[in-house]
């Protein structure tokens, strides 16, 4: 039986770059991976939930979707051999028979992937197409789901965020899989000693100079040429500018109002203290 290694995050977090790095580190070539070819590093599409379910699940409401996911994910391990990867931007949760929705038992392990909750605000409203209160108001919301099955045929299936801080304190603070924190501000600034550690925890055979190959191919200004020239499947049509669009930190801080950024701050001050963002 092969086992799920999940690469977790809010949205707009890093998790593709981190993707790619895996990508690129597997592969091990000299020619950087294909940005379109994350099929393998993905989240659970619509598509593939068809195919290991037996039933469409444009057929089920989203209760139901999330109680059959564990065993879809079960289904796939059982195929493969080594270490498979899902992306997983839901909230560690429950389904509604109180089984995680992650399951455990075919789960190696999480790493999970956090970014300074303002550069995820003004990256989000960019990627969405929506205004900057908008995108602040989600990351504060509770409630907040994407893919929702009332919103009309989505590719993705439903995905719970919750705000923000749940989102981070839900997946530090569950004991069911072994998690591997990240700072995207740490993977940014020292990218090879940060990814190295990533790919020891995964369980990947490590080897220092693959790292930097993986490193050197995953470099921002080589994911933007690949989408300039091919585009990228996982951009949405709504977006105002590239999915690539700076991968730098500060952002936010520097692009929201003086008010968003306090609203964040009220909101979010524990969670950014326990990750030192704030001193």
């Amino acid at each position: 039986m092969g086992n799920i290694c999940w690469i977790a995050s809010y949205p707009k977090s890093g998790n593709t770059w981190l993707r790619m790095l895996l990508a690129n580190y597997r592969a091990d070539s000299e020619t950087p991976a294909d940005i379109n070819s994350l099929g393998n590093y993905g989240a659970p599409a619509r598509i593939v939930f068809d195919e290991w379910a037996g039933i469409r699940a444009s057929a089920l409401d989203d209760i139901t979707v999330d109680n059959i996911l564990p065993d879809v994910y079960r289904s796939v391990a059982r195929e493969e051999n080594g270490t498979v990867f899902f992306k997983a931007h839901d909230m560690f949760r429950f389904t509604s028979r109180g089984e995680p929705l992650f399951p455990p038992d075919v789960s190696t392990g999480a790493v999970y992937l956090v970014r300074n909750v303002s550069d995820v605000a003004i990256s989000f409203a960019h990627h969405a197409g929506i205004g900057e209160l908008e995108a602040v108001q989600r990351l504060c919301d509770s409630h907040y789901a994407v893919a929702c099955s009332g919103a009309g045929l989505d590719a993705q299936l439903r995905q719970v965020l919750g705000s923000w801080s749940e989102h981070v304190s839900s997946w530090l603070d569950q004991s069911a899989i072994p998690l591997y924190l990240v700072r995207y501000e740490d993977l940014l600034r020292s990218p090879v000693e940060v990814f190295g550690g990533i790919a020891e925890f995964c369980g990947l055979p490590f080897d220092e100079e693959r790292v930097r190959r993986a490193v050197a191919s995953s470099r921002f200004d080589e994911l933007q040429r690949q989408e300039r020239t091919n585009g990228f499947s996982e951009r949405l049509e709504r977006s105002t500018t590239p999915f690539f669009r700076r991968g730098r930190t500060g952002d936010g801080a520097e692009s929201l109002p003086a008010e968003l950024v306090q609203r964040l701050l009220d909101k979010h001050r524990d969670i950014l203290r326990r990750l030192k963002y704030l001193r």
